[in-house]
């Protein structure tokens, strides 16, 4: 196999990013081992003075009553964190169709409600016992169902995820919207578990050093040293396959570029 500039090249990047991600995971590792080491386990929901400042795990049932409605729908649906997306279906800058979200009503609204709706987000108050979660805690709640109990929603037609003029978005044209609500369910998710340092009867985040921040939020119980081992390490599993993947793109975009010169060479020599 000929060694060309090119594969010199790509082969240097690829092992950058392999001992740059190498040393991402083992630094990952050592905080998940002294969170491990340090955490305090707060399973009943008290406050305890004694802890404030100290690195506390949090778990209980989320204290909530709240439901969250939009106008434009007919029921209410209990949750502590939703967030209406509005996507209109126009063209991009290259020419072609995408779905494109909408912070703003479009001009030609006219009174028409459809039209005048924008990205909404409504946020609550929660509370695990006594303690209340921050807005830094609030940000971190993942709001990943979808609501589509009802059929339809000012014309547009459920796709079990999100609403359209067209369910299968076979015959869409330019200018047409799609409706789509993601919420925290509290019946599906009824516990939360916090990880992050005490203060007073709130959070915030432990500074593990210039770069790393420790504040997690868990959509279930995690109480014990096991749960918490099995959290933290199927977050390194995650770190793993997200930069595995990325290195993999590279070495394809690489090996594209370097076929394409290859091609264009071979077509310059025959001209």
């Amino acid at each position: 196999m000929k060694i060309t500039k090119g594969k010199i090249i790509l082969l240097i990047i690829v092992a950058y990013f392999v001992i740059f991600a190498i040393i991402n995971v083992n630094k990952e590792k050592d905080v998940n081992q002294f969170i491990l080491d340090n955490v305090v386990y707060v399973k009943d929901g008290k406050v305890d003075p004694n802890n404030d400042g100290k690195l506390v795990l949090v778990s209980g049932k989320i204290e909530s009553d709240n439901y969250v409605t939009f106008m434009e729908l007919d029921e209410k649906f209990k949750s502590i964190k939703a967030k209406r997306i509005v996507e209109d279906y126009i063209k991009n800058d290259d020419g072609d169709y995408e779905w494109t979200e909408r912070n703003e009503p479009l001009s030609n609204a006219n009174g028409d409600y459809l039209k005048s709706l924008i990205c909404d987000e409504k946020v609550s108050d929660v509370k695990i016992g006594e303690y209340e979660l921050d807005e830094k805690g609030l940000s971190l709640i993942k709001d990943d169902s979808y609501y589509s109990k009802q059929p339809e929603v000012l014309g547009l037609i459920t796709t079990g995820i999100d609403y359209s003029r067209d369910p299968y978005e076979e015959n869409l044209k330019e200018g047409d919207i799609k409706l789509t609500y993601k919420y925290y369910d509290l019946d599906k998710h009824p516990n939360m578990s916090v990880l992050a340092v005490q203060k007073g009867n709130s959070f915030e985040s432990y500074k593990y050093d210039k770069k790393e921040e420790v504040y997690q939020v868990f959509d279930s119980l995690v109480n014990d040293k096991e749960t918490l081992t099995k959290e933290l390490k199927a977050n390194v599993k995650k770190t793993i396959r997200g930069k595995s993947l990325f290195i993999i793109l590279i070495i394809g975009i690489g090996i594209f570029f370097i076929v394409d010169n290859r091609k264009g060479k071979k077509e310059e020599k025959k001209n």
